[in-house]
């Protein structure tokens, strides 16, 4: 080779390294030419997360060579096939938008087995009393048998037979005592001592024990609000409330009391400090109705009056929308009017309609982890995710006529149905 051939090749060589190092450069950090954008584009990537883990992951119908959790890198703009799928578990899909330079999270992914076991814990009943802590529930058989069902042991246990028909009222906060009625009186049943005490009260229009205290009852009658302390059961102390007001309805929420009241033919409602009876928040110009709360504090008041959601804080004004169910997780509302399920943001103010349907909407209930809910519409229940890009995924999980309850473990891997005739619980994770 001459002088003349090798500066050429060398000055070739050359030429090509500064051509090619930023090409090799801007390749290994994720910079493609996208052909359908004639641009070059910054890859992106997904971020799988999945319960349970270890579940395979493809993109576009092509295996991965990672499990969940895990992420994916260099994956060209686009929209983009995602399924997740392990053995015995209903695969997940979803159609996702991968941007330049972005990471495209999917973590809330929940498989459901597809064979999800029936366990039975034994007959029904139509009374059935859930606790404050939705751990437990207590029912009374048609033998007069009380059994109560604890789903963190994931067990039912028998406690006792009744020699007379009780309804069950309510449970104490420590879960150890059950307030009872029949015909004309009420019962304190300790279930540890397996003993049933009278107490002595005329019928009251509605009879609650506090949230907080196990031995104090609450108790409406005549429009007056009561305390009855139960400590002492030899001698019970009754105190009336000095709240001077004509009142329909009241409940307990956390510290808060909140009393619905009325003052000629308009009707209030306020949210009074439980110790000291201080107002917090006062609602009026409202519609007569039974009241449910949701969530009473210092910041936030959200309370149901009949088919009517009302949601006040400090700094906004008065919110309602009508609803026939409504149910609380986080800051989330999930609420129903009959045919739309809608999610709501309180906190931030915003709504995403979830669902619109022909037929009613009878249940309505969150997944512990807040990314799933359960609905049952037309006898069909279904467990179906929050998230909404691209279709959600849903499963059936019953068919069947019988008005349900549905209660998760806190874990939310079990999935526990009470009805008039049945007690059993699925195993769906």
């Amino acid at each position: 080779m001459n002088k003349t051939t090798a500066r050429i090749t060398y000055s070739f060589f050359f030429l090509l390294f500064f051509v090619l190092t930023p090409v090799f450069v801007f390749y290994a950090k994720g910079y493609r030419y996208n052909i359908d954008t004639r641009s070059i584009e910054k890859n992106g990537a997904f971020y799988v997360k999945s319960y349970p883990r270890g579940a395979e992951i493809f993109v576009d119908n092509l295996l991965m060579d990672r499990k969940t959790p895990t992420q994916l890198i260099n994956i060209k703009p686009g929209i983009h096939a995602l399924k997740v799928q392990k053995d015995q578990y209903v695969s997940w899909r979803k159609e996702l938008e991968i941007r330049p330079g972005e990471t495209t999270f999917a973590e809330d992914i929940v498989l459901f087995l597809e064979q999800r076991e029936k366990v039975s814990l034994g007959d029904g009943s139509d009374n059935f009393l859930l606790n404050k802590a939705k751990d437990k529930y207590a029912h009374i058989d048609e033998n007069k048998k009380l059994l109560v069902t604890d789903i963190e042991q994931i067990k039912n246990f028998d406690i006792h037979t009744f020699d007379q028909d009780y309804e069950l009222l309510d449970w104490s906060p420590d879960n150890q005592k059950l307030l009872l009625k029949n015909t004309n009186n009420y019962f304190i049943f300790d279930i540890n001592q397996k003993k049933t005490t009278e107490i002595e009260l005329d019928l009251a229009d509605k009879i609650i024990w506090d949230n907080q205290q196990s031995h104090l009852l609450w108790y409406l009658k005549d429009s007056k609000l009561f305390r009855y302390d139960i400590g002492q059961m030899f001698n019970p102390q009754t105190q009336e409330l000095e709240i001077n007001k004509n009142i329909n309805d009241f409940a307990l929420e956390s510290s808060s009391l909140v009393i619905q009241y009325s003052v000629g033919k308009k009707y209030y409602v306020e949210q009074l400090k439980k110790d000291d009876l201080r107002q917090i928040k006062k609602i009026d110009d409202l519609n007569l109705g039974s009241l449910e709360v949701l969530l009473a504090d210092d910041n936030y008041f959200i309370f149901s009056l009949g088919s009517e959601l009302y949601i006040k804080n400090n700094y906004k004004d008065l919110i309602n929308i009508p609803i026939t169910i409504a149910e609380i997780h986080d800051k989330r509302l999930l609420i129903s009017n009959g045919h739309e399920i809608i999610l709501y943001n309180y906190e931030n103010d915003w709504q995403e309609l979830i669902d619109r349907s022909s037929n009613i909407v009878s249940e309505l209930i969150w997944h512990p982890n807040g990314s799933y809910f359960i609905t049952e519409i037309e006898n069909q229940t279904r467990i179906t995710e929050i998230d909404g890009r691209d279709r959600r995924n849903s499963i059936l999980l019953l068919d069947g006529p019988l008005k349900k309850t549905y209660l998760f473990n806190q874990k939310g891997d079990k999935l526990f149905v009470f009805s008039t005739e049945e007690n059993f619980h699925l195993n769906i994770q």
